[in-house]
């Protein structure tokens, strides 16, 4: 599993715990949902998107690097490595935002639609709920 998808699991998870934590209050009864996470990391297009452009970038950084060790010298193709690193760094975070946001508006849209008051992370939910799994990667696309 890449680093983005362990990171942005954590992230998705507290996201849909927090909104569902939200959608509950002052509600009586609630109807709960359940998402699974990782199978939304796995399978949503956009998240597989993301990790395809991350992992495009991180390609071409390395093969610049592979065409200038000859002609830097290694304190020069140092720096370059590390200013490609912090620039991935940057690029994951982006990617991790704009997918944690949509994964958040994916599972509101479909809580609301199907009258969900709350919506929990599946593996982190004990007992049973309405898994709205495919719904969230349908809406990922």
């Amino acid at each position: 599993m890449t680093t983005l998808s362990r990171r942005a699991i954590l992230l998705v998870a507290l996201l849909v715990t927090l909104l569902g934590a939200v959608l509950a209050a002052g509600c009586g009864g609630p109807r709960v949902g359940v998402v699974a996470s990782g199978r939304v990391l796995k399978e949503s297009a956009l998240a597989l998107r993301y990790q395809n452009q991350l992992d495009e970038s991180e390609k071409r950084m390395a093969a610049d690097l592979r065409l200038l060790s000859g002609r830097l010298s290694p304190e020069d193709l140092e720096a370059r490595r590390q200013s490609y690193l912090r620039d991935l760094a940057e690029l994951k975070k982006s990617l991790e935002e704009r997918l944690n946001e949509q994964v958040r508006i994916a599972v509101a849209e479909v809580a609301r639609r199907r009258r969900l008051q709350l919506v929990l992370v599946k593996e982190a939910a004990t007992l049973g709920g309405i898994d709205v799994t495919d719904d969230v990667i349908a809406r990922l696309k």
